[in-house]
């Protein structure tokens, strides 16, 4: 057993949790850094890709319905 006051190990003990949440807090800090700047790169490739549609027509699409093979072409 050690020669320490039950108020100086209840004050070391208070000490190293403070440190280890501050060490957790850090670790999903930096977490939440990773995962905002992989977001903000996804949007703005988005982004791009949203303008480059914009910026080029369309060619209009063939008619999708299935033609009547009894109709002969006029």
């Amino acid at each position: 057993m050690e020669d320490r006051p039950p108020d100086d190990e209840r004050e070391r003990r208070l000490i190293e949790a403070v440190v280890a949440l501050a060490k957790t807090f850090r670790d999903e800090r930096d977490q939440l850094i990773r995962r905002l700047t992989q977001l903000e790169l996804e949007i703005e490739i988005l982004a791009l890709r949203l303008d480059e549609q914009q910026r080029t027509p369309r060619a209009a699409l063939p008619d999708a319905r299935p033609r009547d093979p009894n109709r002969t072409p006029s």
